[in-house]
């Protein structure tokens, strides 16, 4: 009776764990690619499973430590499809995040500078959580020689990425957030153009125009240069927990090492440039 008992107890633990290997093999985790109008969707199984993936070791720009993750170069996905260096990338993460990223860095394959990596996170090894929010089970990590890391910037290690999008510049998708013409290419107002679709594009709109939905608009109804003036947006910016504090503020601190003084100031020309140029009301 004994035996038989241990051997009944063996078959409902053996199936118990057939069952959860097969939950872990299919959790419906998906990443959806968009190239040129293109779309294919890899399954977070099929992804672990690539004989591209390996141990990659980085110093996490999220999680300020050294760790190692299951990644596959961003370059496999897309090799063989013929993608413009000058075309916009994005990452759109499950809580609405978008990221803007310039494609000729992401795509690079030089073993002498930055490189993008898709990591994959194995449901029986989680990643550690930021925030207490897990970040998986997909984002981008970065490798890069000592002298090519400040080429990469926290903003770009990007996490819980659900579809990546490579299409045309979003100057060109949205008319609405380019600058009046005229605008010399040089001056302030198109340098700001420039750090606002690298800095701020990623949660708002602007004119409505965008593909983010965390943050407000940043011209309609009003311009933050409105309702804040130039000082008190430059503190918002640097931290916005100085300016308006509550415990799930989602905005994030950026430092110099992200956005220079001398940027922050373009980014005030632009904005003071577009509250002139507001979208029709609605």
């Amino acid at each position: 009776m004994k035996h038989w008992l241990m051997t009944m107890a063996g078959w409902v633990l053996g199936a118990c764990a057939m069952l959860g290997g097969t939950a872990h093999a299919d959790d419906g985790a998906a990443l959806t690619l968009n190239v040129g109008g293109q779309s294919r969707t890899l399954s977070r199984e099929a992804l672990l499973h690539d004989p591209h993936l390996r141990d990659v070791t980085v110093e996490d720009q999220n999680l300020k430590r050294r760790l190692t993750f299951k990644a596959l170069p961003v370059t496999e996905l897309f090799r063989g499809q013929s993608i413009s260096p000058d075309a916009s990338t994005t990452t759109a993460a499950s809580d609405g995040y978008v990221s803007h990223l310039p494609t000729r860095l992401l795509l690079a394959d030089r073993a002498d500078g930055p490189r993008a990596w898709l990591a994959v996170e194995d449901p029986a090894a989680p990643w550690p959580t930021l925030k207490g929010q897990g970040i998986g089970p997909f984002r981008l990590i970065w490798t890069a020689p000592p002298a090519k890391a400040s080429l990469v910037n926290e903003s770009l290690w990007t996490y819980s990425i659900v579809r990546i999008d490579i299409a045309a510049l979003p100057g060109e998708r949205f008319a609405a957030i380019r600058p009046a013409a005229g605008q010399p290419a040089d001056g302030p107002v198109m340098r700001g153009f420039a750090t606002f679709q690298r800095v701020c594009f990623s949660c708002h709109t602007l004119n409505r125009a965008g593909d983010a939905t965390l943050g407000p608009d940043l011209n309609v109804p009003y311009s933050p240069v409105e309702y804040l003036g130039d000082e008190k947006l430059r503190h918002l910016i640097r931290d916005p927990q100085s300016l308006r504090w509550w415990p799930n503020a989602r905005m994030s601190a950026i430092d110099e090492k992200t956005l220079s003084n001398a940027q922050l100031n373009d980014l005030l020309a632009y904005f003071h440039h577009m509250a002139q140029h507001k979208a029709a009301a609605q």
